[in-house]
């Protein structure tokens, strides 16, 4: 999930990480609330870093640190409408776990 987050366009991500999602134990609520408050957290300073923010992903060892750290699990789930673009993937990504569960 943490290329959502990466200057790029994460279309090419999206059917993968919706297999993987899709695939997980995890239901579609606590997907949603582990792309929002624990993926978020950890690399959503990433779209606001400059001059060149990464774009190829972050070491996994360092995103699992990082992700335990910055964690918000349990809390509410921010409003998507002051991230407008990530809120547009979260949705993206939503549909084709469903459509991914469904096959």
């Amino acid at each position: 999930m943490q290329y959502f987050w990466m200057d790029t366009d994460p279309a090419y991500v999206l059917a993968g990480a919706a297999r993987t999602c899709a695939a997980s134990k995890y239901s579609l609520d606590e997907l949603e609330a582990i792309y929002w408050n624990e993926v978020r957290p950890a690399v959503a300073f990433n779209l606001s870093a400059g001059p060149a923010p990464e774009w190829a992903g972050f070491e996994l060892e360092w995103l699992k640190q990082r992700v335990l750290a910055k964690s918000r699990y349990g809390r509410r789930l921010p409003w998507h409408w002051l991230q407008p673009e990530t809120a547009r993937w979260w949705r993206e990504l939503r549909d084709a776990i469903v459509e991914a569960r469904r096959s």
